[in-house]
């Protein structure tokens, strides 16, 4: 009898893709899956329905429109002071001028804080997600400190 029920590496063996895809997908997107205590489950048919509905229009219609980086090394009172100027503006006037582009903020602003340790590295995100016309297509903005 094949196997209803997949964990979580059966999943990513089952879509042909490593566990980090698996993982990052699980972050980004609506796939069918519980998770129950520490473990994810799958159900291989809805696993199948899933793939089935996906249109690679969804995937190119949400990519990132416009992206800044900014990458700065200093001392940490100097980093975090730098992080305030940028969100006081943004508060402050609902909008910010980067590389000669302003980006207005509208109301439904999504915000996501990410803060990722590797070794002896820290890094901290923050994004900046919010529609921007009638067709649907999303412009994000990430600015990146790194210390």
């Amino acid at each position: 009898m094949e196997k209803e029920v997949l964990n979580f590496e059966e999943a990513a063996e089952f879509l042909k893709i490593s566990t980090k895809t698996l993982n990052q997908i699980l972050k980004d997107e609506d796939i069918p899956a519980r998770k129950i205590g520490r473990e994810w489950r799958f159900s291989k048919h809805a696993l199948l329905d899933w793939l089935g509905r996906g249109s690679s229009k969804d995937y190119f219609k949400n990519q990132t429109i416009s992206r800044f980086e900014e990458t700065r090394k200093g001392k940490t009172e100097n980093l975090i002071s730098h992080a305030k100027e940028i969100l006081d503006t943004i508060s402050r006037e609902r909008s910010i001028t980067i590389e000669n582009r302003r980006f207005d903020f509208p109301e439904n602003v999504e915000m996501e804080v990410k803060i990722k340790r590797r070794m002896d590295t820290i890094k901290f995100e923050l994004e900046f997600e919010w529609q921007t016309d009638e067709k649907g297509e999303n412009e994000s903005e990430e600015w990146k400190e790194q210390s």
